[in-house]
């Protein structure tokens, strides 16, 4: 079941709701699969670093480079939902400094710029 979601996730071009990879996997199994399940999995993925999830759409993306420990910015289009993500340690470090000098333990940055995509853009 794990190697169907993350094969489902993984063949996305953008990011992908625990219901959009369920009736993926679920098509391909020819069984319906619970939302539920897809969830733990992608929730195991997100500890492991194989997936990220982009927390204003609720939709998760495969990581491109799992064997990094980078926080997550995420440049979103408004018009077509793409999701572009870029590691910026210094952008991503001052936001940790900050949070730590708050008294904040644990911090981890998430950082969603929306707007659009040099593609859509390009066609307005």
């Amino acid at each position: 079941m794990r190697a169907d979601v993350f094969e489902a996730l993984a063949e996305r071009e953008k990011p992908a709701s625990a219901y959009d990879i369920a009736e993926s996997v679920g098509t391909r199994r020819g069984k319906r699969v619970a939302a539920n399940s897809v969830y733990r999995i992608l929730d195991l993925f997100v500890r492991t670093n194989l997936a990220r999830r982009v927390e204003s759409a609720n939709a998760y993306v495969a990581n491109s480079h799992p064997g990094c420990r980078h926080d997550c910015i995420f440049l979103i289009c408004d018009l077509c939902g793409t999701a572009v993500h870029i590691d910026d340690d210094s952008l991503t470090g001052a936001l940790r400094k900050a949070a730590q000098d708050a008294g904040f333990a644990e911090v981890r940055p998430v950082v969603e710029i929306r707007g659009h995509c040099a593609e859509c853009a390009s066609g307005e």
